[in-house]
């Protein structure tokens, strides 16, 4: 464990550990091999191989070690997030050509479509999926998905400038903290974008606002875990 990650445990702050990466091939794969390396590193398990499920609701389960995990994947890029503290989510999209306009007035509020109408045009993208991953791991923190606990139609703050910045602005590398969600106490956020990806995570528990979020590069090699351990895809509970 790392001096962050005992300070933080020692002192008491939850901790939530997220890896972003591109991946070619198999994104399921990867991203599965990905969270149980992650699990692993953060709740050593007992003798025998971890192994990665869904919940009746489908949200992912590591089962053999007392951890919470998030996944997402698509289009060539990947996010694994885990905490011991309380149940998280994570959501990654490439930057790419939308139909920003569109989408947004069809899925977002309105207030959230105006302050997208209001950034540059070249900045409308990056906007637009700043807020979707973010209500997209809120969704789901929650265990819901973006179609239930008010899916798309969930507040989240609209930054007063663009690029946004804080103590809630994630990276590739480094720590962030996760902030408030309007209406919520329980429920908290970050978000981040660098090299063309956009990404965001959050955690739903009485302490989770002001938690610390470290996230890293996505050691997909090595993403089998620590000290032997291999992870099973597939769920034989």
């Amino acid at each position: 464990m790392s001096k962050l990650s005992v300070a933080a445990v020692a002192g008491g702050t939850p901790l939530v550990e997220v890896r972003i990466g591109r991946a070619a091939g198999d994104e399921r794969a990867r991203s599965a091999e990905l969270v149980l390396g992650l699990a692993a590193g953060l709740a050593p398990p007992p003798p025998g191989r971890l192994r990665l499920g869904h919940e009746a609701d489908g949200r992912p389960v590591v089962r053999g070690a007392a951890v919470h995990v998030s996944v997402s994947h698509g289009r060539g890029v990947l996010a694994a997030a885990a905490s011991t503290d309380f149940p998280v989510g994570v959501d990654v999209e490439a930057v790419r050509r939308i139909p920003v306009r569109n989408l947004a007035r069809r899925w977002l509020r309105a207030a959230e479509a105006e302050w997208i109408e209001r950034r540059e045009p070249d900045e409308r993208i990056v906007a637009f999926l700043w807020l979707w991953t973010q209500k997209e791991a809120l969704g789901k923190a929650r265990g819901l998905g973006l179609a239930g606990g008010a899916g798309l139609s969930r507040a989240v703050w609209l930054p007063e400038s663009w690029p946004p910045s804080g103590r809630d602005l994630m990276g590739e590398r480094g720590v962030a903290w996760l902030g408030p969600v309007p209406g919520d106490a329980r429920l908290a956020v970050a978000a981040g974008f660098a090299d063309g990806v956009v990404f965001a995570a959050a955690a739903q528990g009485a302490n989770a606002v002001g938690a610390i979020v470290r996230t890293g590069p996505a050691d997909l090699d090595g993403a089998h875990g620590r000290g032997g351990q291999r992870g099973q895809v597939a769920d034989t509970a």
